[in-house]
């Protein structure tokens, strides 16, 4: 018997971290289980409904409050260059990584233009950033949907992990 306190942190964890469907497919396989113990049957052979969230699958399916709170931060960085002057306040990678997911979130990519914009860098610089951010796994070059001359960029599975968990923890 599993002593109800534990039970109750169990259902508050469930509820802060899963889904509702996915909630229901975890009762739903506990419910095949129930059945096949009551008749005896071979629990061995018993298959799960449900596949539990990953961490990607989390930040996939709340993308868009994600993004949400990474437009808040990408217009509090702007806002401090109305006091203090750019060449201090350089982070150019992650400039692009926080666009990049609020691309993510609406089903968009960037261009190589709009990441350099973006950055608020010179555009070697800007360039430089991009090349970095592919070389560590955290971006891809996707071919435009609308030039096929154009080259852009969307975050990898890395990418979307790094700046979803970072905005999930804040």
């Amino acid at each position: 018997m599993i002593p109800r306190v534990e039970q109750q942190n169990l259902v508050n964890r469930l509820s802060a971290e899963w889904e509702p469907h996915e909630i229901r497919d975890l009762a739903a396989t506990l419910s095949q289980l129930a059945d096949s113990l009551d008749d005896g049957g071979d629990v061995s052979k018993l298959r799960s409904v449900f596949e539990e969230p990953t961490a990607l699958t989390r930040i996939e399916s709340n993308a868009a409050d994600l993004a949400v709170k990474a437009r808040l931060i990408t217009k509090n960085r702007e806002r401090r260059l109305g006091f203090v002057s750019t060449d201090l306040l350089g982070e150019p990678a992650w400039d692009m990584m926080l666009d990049l997911f609020m691309q993510f979130a609406r089903g968009a990519n960037a261009s190589t233009s709009s990441l350099c914009l973006t950055s608020r860098v010179p555009l070697t610089t800007a360039l430089r950033h991009i090349y970095l951010l592919e070389e560590r796994g955290y971006v891809t070059r996707v071919q435009s949907r609308f030039d096929k001359k154009e080259t852009c960029f969307c975050l990898t599975d890395a990418g979307v992990l790094a700046i979803g968990q970072y905005l999930e923890a804040i």
